[in-house]
C-alpha cells in the first residue's frame, strides 16, 4: 500500500489505514480496506439501513512519541458512511519524538460523511502533531467533529510539558474554506485568552453545506442547553463552524452530540443514530 510517514524517527510504531466506501445496490460498503500497522476497522454495522457504521480501531490503545498514524478514507459519489472510534485516543509522554497523526478525508459528489471519533487525550509530556484534511466535491455532505484534551483534568493532571501542533483544512471543490492552526508550545498557552483561557478540553465542529437556517437552529439548541462550556457557532462560506472549550469531557461531549442531532436532519434528511459503540 502507498503509505507514506516521516523519515524524521525511525524508532516509532508506524501504522496507515486506507479505506474506499462505495455504495453497492442500495447499501454502501467497503470497496477497499487496506491497512499497514496497528490500524484495523471492524466490518460495516448498519443499523439504519443502508448507511455503513464503520468504527476505526487502533489495538495497542496508545501513541508514544515517534508513533505515526496515517488515516484516509474515500467517500465515493452516493455513498453514505458515518465513522467513529470504540474509545478515545491516548498520546503518552515523549521521551523528545513527536508522534504524528495525520487523516485525509475525501468525499465525492452525492456522497455524505459524519466523522464522529471519540476524544484524543494528551498526557503531560506528550510531544503530538496532528493534520486533518478534508475535501468535498460539488454536493458531497459533511458532519464531523475533532476533540482534543491536554492533560487529564479528572486527575487533577495539567498539561504543564509537553506539546501539541494541530493543523485542520477544510476544502469545496478544492477551493480552501478554512485553515485552523493552534500550538500549544509552552504553558503559558493554557490559560492565554487566545489561547485555551485554562479549559483542558477544546473542540471543533464542522457542517457542510449549511445556510442562516442550520445556524439558526444549532444556536437555539447551544441556548437550550444554557451549557456551562465556552462556545460559539459561525458560518463561513456555507461551512458551519462550532467551537467548544470546556474543562468537563461530559459536557462537552453532550453539547456536540445534541448540535450533531440538531443538523443531521436538516443537512442529511435523518433522525439521529447513535452508534451502539457509545453506549458500551
Amino acid at each position: 500500500m502507498s503509505a507514506v510517514f516521516s523519515t524524521e524517527d525511525d524508532t516509532g510504531w508506524k501504522a496507515c489505514l486506507q479505506l474506499s466506501l462505495k455504495k453497492q445496490t442500495e447499501k454502501t460498503v467497503l470497496g477497499k480496506c487496506e491497512h499497514f500497522g496497528p490500524l484495523r476497522v471492524q466490518r460495516p454495522f448498519y443499523p439504519e439501513g443502508h448507511l455503513a457504521h464503520i468504527y476505526i480501531l487502533h489495538p495497542p490503545g496508545g501513541v508514544v512519541g515517534g508513533d505515526q498514524l496515517n488515516i484516509k478514507i474515500n467517500v465515493q459519489q452516493n455513498a453514505q458512511a458515518l465513522c467513529t472510534t470504540p474509545g478515545s485516543g491516548k498520546f503518552y509522554l515523549s521521551a523528545g519524538a513527536w508522534a504524528e497523526f495525520n487523516q485525509t478525508l475525501k468525499i465525492e459528489s452525492g456522497a455524505s460523511l459524519e466523522w464522529l471519533p471519540q476524544e484524543n487525550i494528551l498526557f503531560a509530556g506528550a510531544k503530538v502533531k496532528t493534520r486533518t484534511k478534508i475535501e468535498l466535491q460539488d454536493d458531497a455532505k459533511f458532519i464531523g467533529w475533532e476533540v482534543n484534551c491536554l492533560g487529564r483534568p479528572s486527575s487533577g493532571e495539567i498539561f504543564e510539558h509537553g506539546a501539541f501542533d494541530s493543523q485542520l483544512e477544510f476544502y469545496h471543490n478544492q477551493t480552501l474554506i478554512l485553515v485552523e492552526n493552534q500550538r500549544v508550545l509552552n504553558q503559558q498557552m493554557l490559560t492565554a485568552a487566545a489561547g485555551l483561557r485554562g479549559q483542558a478540553m477544546q473542540a471543533t465542529l464542522l457542517a457542510f453545506p449549511c445556510d442562516e437556517n442550520h445556524l439558526e437552529a444549532a444556536r437555539h439548541t447551544l441556548t437550550e442547553l444554557n451549557a456551562t462550556t465556552l462556545s460559539a457557532v459561525t458560518l463561513i462560506d456555507g461551512l458551519l463552524v462550532m467551537r467548544v472549550l470546556s474543562h468537563r469531557n461530559e459536557n462537552l461531549k453532550q453539547q456536540l452530540i445534541c448540535i450533531w442531532e440538531t443538523l443531521r436532519p436538516l443537512l442529511l434528511g435523518r433522525d439521529a443514530v447513535a452508534p451502539r459503540i457509545w453506549a458500551t
